[in-house]
Protein backbone atom coordinates (compact mmCIF):
# COMPACT_ATOMS: atom_id res chain seq x y z
CA UNK A 1 0.00 0.00 0.00
CA UNK A 2 1.70 3.39 -1.16
CA UNK A 3 -0.13 5.10 2.05
CA UNK A 4 -0.25 4.25 5.58
CA UNK A 5 -3.52 3.82 7.99
CA UNK A 6 -4.30 7.44 9.87
CA UNK A 7 -2.15 8.32 12.90
CA UNK A 8 -4.90 7.43 15.43
CA UNK A 9 -5.12 3.81 13.61
CA UNK A 10 -1.33 3.37 13.67
CA UNK A 11 -0.75 4.52 17.25
CA UNK A 12 -3.54 1.69 18.39
CA UNK A 13 -1.65 -0.77 16.38
CA UNK A 14 1.51 0.23 17.61
CA UNK A 15 0.44 -0.56 20.88
CA UNK A 16 -0.86 -3.82 20.43
CA UNK A 17 2.66 -5.30 20.07
CA UNK A 18 5.71 -4.57 22.94
CA UNK A 19 8.09 -1.63 22.54
CA UNK A 20 11.11 -4.19 21.08
CA UNK A 21 8.61 -5.22 17.74
CA UNK A 22 7.18 -1.81 17.29
CA UNK A 23 9.79 -0.79 14.45
CA UNK A 24 9.26 -3.75 12.70
CA UNK A 25 5.58 -3.10 13.24
CA UNK A 26 5.55 0.30 11.92
CA UNK A 27 7.20 -1.41 8.58
CA UNK A 28 4.59 -3.85 8.48
CA UNK A 29 1.84 -1.64 8.73
CA UNK A 30 2.25 -0.43 5.14
CA UNK A 31 0.72 -3.75 3.90
CA UNK A 32 -2.35 -2.89 5.32
CA UNK A 33 -5.26 -0.93 3.39
CA UNK A 34 -4.70 2.43 4.60
CA UNK A 35 -8.88 2.73 4.98
CA UNK A 36 -8.93 0.08 7.70
CA UNK A 37 -9.98 1.01 11.44
CA UNK A 38 -9.37 -0.40 14.51
CA UNK A 39 -11.49 -0.20 17.78
CA UNK A 40 -10.61 1.20 20.83
CA UNK A 41 -11.52 -1.50 23.08
CA UNK A 42 -9.00 -3.73 24.55
CA UNK A 43 -8.94 -7.86 24.30
CA UNK A 44 -9.34 -7.44 28.52
CA UNK A 45 -12.66 -5.21 28.18
CA UNK A 46 -15.62 -6.25 29.51
CA UNK A 47 -18.94 -6.06 27.72
CA UNK A 48 -17.24 -3.05 26.18
CA UNK A 49 -16.52 -1.10 29.39
CA UNK A 50 -13.17 0.28 30.58
CA UNK A 51 -10.74 -2.58 31.81
CA UNK A 52 -9.83 -3.00 35.04
CA UNK A 53 -6.11 -4.65 34.46
CA UNK A 54 -3.58 -5.15 32.37
CA UNK A 55 -1.54 -7.13 29.74
CA UNK A 56 1.48 -7.78 30.01
CA UNK A 57 4.27 -9.78 28.07
CA UNK A 58 7.44 -10.47 29.80
CA UNK A 59 6.58 -7.59 31.77
CA UNK A 60 6.28 -5.18 28.65
CA UNK A 61 2.18 -4.21 28.57
CA UNK A 62 0.45 -4.96 25.31
CA UNK A 63 -2.71 -2.31 24.51
CA UNK A 64 -4.41 -5.29 21.76
CA UNK A 65 -7.08 -3.89 20.21
CA UNK A 66 -10.43 -6.16 20.47
CA UNK A 67 -11.86 -5.98 16.50
CA UNK A 68 -9.73 -4.35 13.55
CA UNK A 69 -11.36 -3.47 10.02
CA UNK A 70 -8.76 -4.38 7.51
CA UNK A 71 -8.88 -6.73 4.15
CA UNK A 72 -6.50 -9.84 4.12
CA UNK A 73 -3.07 -7.59 2.30
CA UNK A 74 -2.05 -9.46 -0.69
CA UNK A 75 1.03 -11.41 -0.74
CA UNK A 76 2.43 -8.60 -3.37
CA UNK A 77 3.01 -6.20 -0.16
CA UNK A 78 3.54 -9.12 2.95
CA UNK A 79 6.24 -11.61 0.94
CA UNK A 80 8.72 -8.96 0.68
CA UNK A 81 8.53 -8.43 4.64
CA UNK A 82 10.86 -10.05 6.53
CA UNK A 83 9.32 -12.86 9.01
CA UNK A 84 8.51 -11.16 11.90
CA UNK A 85 6.80 -8.08 10.06
CA UNK A 86 4.96 -10.82 8.54
CA UNK A 87 4.10 -12.21 11.99
CA UNK A 88 2.88 -8.70 13.45
CA UNK A 89 0.68 -8.52 10.35
CA UNK A 90 -0.95 -11.53 10.96
CA UNK A 91 -0.88 -10.77 15.04
CA UNK A 92 -3.25 -8.23 13.76
CA UNK A 93 -5.43 -9.53 11.43
CA UNK A 94 -5.84 -12.63 14.75
CA UNK A 95 -8.77 -9.59 15.53
CA UNK A 96 -10.17 -9.24 12.66
CA UNK A 97 -14.03 -8.79 12.19
CA UNK A 98 -13.80 -11.64 9.73
CA UNK A 99 -13.94 -15.27 11.29
CA UNK A 100 -12.39 -16.66 8.37
CA UNK A 101 -9.32 -14.06 8.60
CA UNK A 102 -8.95 -14.64 12.46
CA UNK A 103 -8.53 -18.49 11.91
CA UNK A 104 -5.78 -18.16 8.56
CA UNK A 105 -3.89 -15.80 10.91
CA UNK A 106 -4.20 -17.64 13.97
CA UNK A 107 -2.89 -20.70 11.78
CA UNK A 108 0.43 -18.62 10.84
CA UNK A 109 1.12 -17.59 14.36
CA UNK A 110 1.30 -21.39 15.32
CA UNK A 111 4.63 -21.05 13.45
CA UNK A 112 5.97 -17.83 15.33
CA UNK A 113 8.16 -18.69 18.22
CA UNK A 114 8.44 -15.26 19.84
CA UNK A 115 6.65 -14.90 23.15
CA UNK A 116 5.01 -11.43 22.08
CA UNK A 117 2.38 -13.27 20.01
CA UNK A 118 1.32 -15.69 22.88
CA UNK A 119 -1.72 -13.12 23.31
CA UNK A 120 -3.29 -12.96 20.19
CA UNK A 121 -3.54 -17.16 20.13
CA UNK A 122 -4.64 -17.01 23.69
CA UNK A 123 -7.12 -14.55 23.10
CA UNK A 124 -8.73 -16.55 20.52
CA UNK A 125 -10.31 -19.18 23.38
CA UNK A 126 -12.48 -16.56 24.41
CA UNK A 127 -14.32 -15.36 21.12
CA UNK A 128 -17.21 -17.43 19.62
CA UNK A 129 -15.81 -19.94 16.44
CA UNK A 130 -15.17 -23.32 18.06
CA UNK A 131 -13.23 -24.14 14.92
CA UNK A 132 -11.01 -21.56 15.62
CA UNK A 133 -10.82 -22.95 19.67
CA UNK A 134 -9.80 -26.27 18.08
CA UNK A 135 -7.19 -25.04 16.14
CA UNK A 136 -5.48 -23.47 19.71
CA UNK A 137 -6.36 -26.63 21.38
CA UNK A 138 -5.26 -28.96 19.02
CA UNK A 139 -1.87 -26.50 18.38
CA UNK A 140 -1.61 -26.33 22.69
CA UNK A 141 -1.65 -29.93 23.10
CA UNK A 142 0.34 -31.74 19.76
CA UNK A 143 2.82 -28.87 18.60
CA UNK A 144 3.87 -26.59 21.44
CA UNK A 145 5.50 -29.17 23.75
CA UNK A 146 7.77 -29.98 20.79
CA UNK A 147 9.48 -26.05 21.46
CA UNK A 148 10.59 -25.68 24.90
CA UNK A 149 11.25 -21.88 24.66
CA UNK A 150 7.82 -21.26 23.08
CA UNK A 151 6.06 -23.34 25.58
CA UNK A 152 7.79 -21.54 28.75
CA UNK A 153 6.32 -17.94 27.02
CA UNK A 154 3.06 -19.50 26.38
CA UNK A 155 3.58 -20.50 30.62
CA UNK A 156 4.80 -17.53 31.58
CA UNK A 157 1.97 -15.43 30.19
CA UNK A 158 -0.76 -17.53 31.93
CA UNK A 159 1.17 -17.10 35.20
CA UNK A 160 1.66 -13.35 34.43
CA UNK A 161 -1.89 -12.64 33.42
CA UNK A 162 -3.97 -14.54 35.70
CA UNK A 163 -7.19 -12.02 35.05
CA UNK A 164 -7.33 -11.80 31.84
CA UNK A 165 -6.90 -15.80 31.67
CA UNK A 166 -10.06 -14.92 33.69
CA UNK A 167 -11.90 -13.39 31.88
CA UNK A 168 -11.21 -15.36 28.83
CA UNK A 169 -12.57 -18.34 30.93
CA UNK A 170 -15.96 -16.56 31.71
CA UNK A 171 -16.56 -15.48 27.74
CA UNK A 172 -15.28 -19.11 26.71
CA UNK A 173 -18.56 -20.10 29.24
CA UNK A 174 -20.33 -17.97 28.20
CA UNK A 175 -19.96 -18.38 24.12
CA UNK A 176 -20.56 -22.16 25.01
CA UNK A 177 -23.94 -21.79 26.16
CA UNK A 178 -25.14 -19.86 23.31
CA UNK A 179 -23.16 -21.26 20.63
CA UNK A 180 -26.30 -23.55 18.62
CA UNK A 181 -23.45 -24.62 15.72
CA UNK A 182 -21.05 -26.26 18.61
CA UNK A 183 -22.88 -29.99 17.83
CA UNK A 184 -21.35 -31.42 21.55
CA UNK A 185 -23.71 -28.91 23.71
CA UNK A 186 -25.21 -31.78 26.38
CA UNK A 187 -21.43 -32.12 27.40
CA UNK A 188 -20.38 -35.21 25.32
CA UNK A 189 -17.18 -33.56 24.21
CA UNK A 190 -15.33 -30.73 26.43
CA UNK A 191 -16.05 -27.06 24.25
CA UNK A 192 -12.43 -26.81 22.73
CA UNK A 193 -11.82 -22.67 23.73
CA UNK A 194 -12.18 -24.26 27.18
CA UNK A 195 -10.38 -27.27 26.36
CA UNK A 196 -7.21 -25.09 25.25
CA UNK A 197 -7.37 -23.13 28.42
CA UNK A 198 -7.24 -26.10 30.68
CA UNK A 199 -4.04 -27.58 28.78
CA UNK A 200 -2.35 -24.07 29.10
CA UNK A 201 -3.41 -23.89 32.60
CA UNK A 202 -2.13 -27.26 32.88
CA UNK A 203 1.07 -26.14 31.27
CA UNK A 204 1.86 -22.85 32.67
CA UNK A 205 1.42 -24.80 36.58
CA UNK A 206 3.07 -27.88 35.84
CA UNK A 207 5.75 -27.63 33.74
CA UNK A 208 6.54 -24.23 32.64
CA UNK A 209 10.27 -22.76 32.90
CA UNK A 210 10.04 -21.56 36.37
CA UNK A 211 7.52 -24.18 37.76
CA UNK A 212 9.70 -26.07 40.85
CA UNK A 213 8.87 -29.48 40.49
CA UNK A 214 6.44 -31.41 42.32
CA UNK A 215 8.20 -32.08 45.99
CA UNK A 216 10.30 -34.71 45.78
CA UNK A 217 9.69 -37.62 47.75
CA UNK A 218 11.15 -38.62 51.29
CA UNK A 219 13.92 -40.22 51.55
CA UNK A 220 13.78 -43.43 52.74
CA UNK A 221 17.03 -44.01 55.26
CA UNK A 222 17.96 -47.64 55.90
CA UNK A 223 18.16 -48.43 59.36
CA UNK A 224 21.64 -48.85 60.35
CA UNK A 225 22.13 -52.83 61.30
Amino acid sequence: MIDVPTPAVAGLLLRAVPQRVRRDAHVAMRALAPWGAVSAQLVQDAGGGVADHDVHVDGDPVQIPFRVSFPWPPSVFTAPLSPRRRAVVAAWMSRSENAGHRQRAVRELFCVHESWVVPFVVQLCGEYVHEIGTDVDRFVRTELGQHPELRHAYARFVRDNPRFLATTRHRAVAFRALDHRWPHRDGARPYPQLAALDALSELAYRGGHDYPGDPAPPRVVAAAS
